[in-house]
């Protein structure tokens, strides 16, 4: 218990130089609250909805917008920008159209092909049976956001051998659909670099939750330097296929 105390205050504290922090401006946590999943439950459940997620979404078109910034101090010295909308042609096939205006200055930071493609893709932030390999996964109580009283569930590693790649962190799951409303962690596997990521979603008029927006602001080690990197992305304008 007392290990998983302290991975639950690692996970949650703030690292140096980061503007992420997962619990800013929410409620005390209520630690006694009860919820009718287990942990082991949990994830059971939500890995089946996460899939439904992705098969959904695979589906749908939307629109997204992409900035990535490398600070130094609070003076902006590069940045990536591209606005885009993802759609299907007369053929049923996935297509993207870039919005003019997109832009790259950034000199410290390399964006690969794939960090951008996995940035515009909502379902790269999916919890899948792979989010939880070598995990603990902890019921830590419930706190209020926005207007509901979400379950929390914490993502822990079991031992610091445990695979970097697999999520770490905490979701606040809403209870009455077992459907994650917010993530706020890490894994090797996300865009740009190994920072906390936070990942909110929405409520569509069909009652699915899809990501609207994901950021980080932290920095991380770049040819042996730390380079400040905020990123932002915000999804909207779902729509079904036609």
């Amino acid at each position: 218990m007392k290990f998983a105390s302290f991975l639950i205050a690692w996970l949650l504290a703030v690292p140096a130089f980061a503007q992420i922090d997962c619990n800013a401006g929410l409620e005390p946590v209520d630690s006694a609250a009860d919820f009718n999943l287990s942990a082991r439950e949990f994830v059971k459940v939500i890995v089946t909805n996460e899939q439904a997620f992705v098969k959904g979404l695979g589906s749908h078109g939307y629109a997204v917008d992409i900035t990535v910034e490398t600070l130094n101090g609070d003076t902006v010295d590069g940045a990536f920008h591209r606005a885009s909308v993802i759609d299907f042609d007369a053929s049923g096939a996935r297509r993207e159209t870039v919005a003019p205006g997109a832009a790259n200055t950034l000199t410290r930071l390399k964006l690969s092909a794939k960090d951008i493609s996995v940035l515009g893709d909502p379902m790269s932030f999916a919890l899948t049976t792979d989010s939880f390999a070598d995990r603990d996964i902890v019921y830590s109580g419930r706190q209020k956001y926005k207007d509901r009283n979400l379950a929390l569930f914490d993502v822990l590693p079991r031992s610091d051998k445990s695979t970097v790649h697999a999520f770490a962190g905490r979701t606040w799951v809403r209870g009455a659909k077992s459907a994650i409303v917010k993530t706020c962690g890490r894994s090797a596997d996300y865009p740009v670099g190994n920072m906390r990521f936070e990942v909110l979603r929405a409520q569509d008029p069909d009652e699915n939750y899809y990501p609207v927006s994901i950021r980080t602001d932290e920095e991380i080690p770049i040819d042996g330097a730390p380079v400040h990197v905020r990123v932002t992305v915000k999804y909207s304008d779902y729509k079904p296929k036609s």
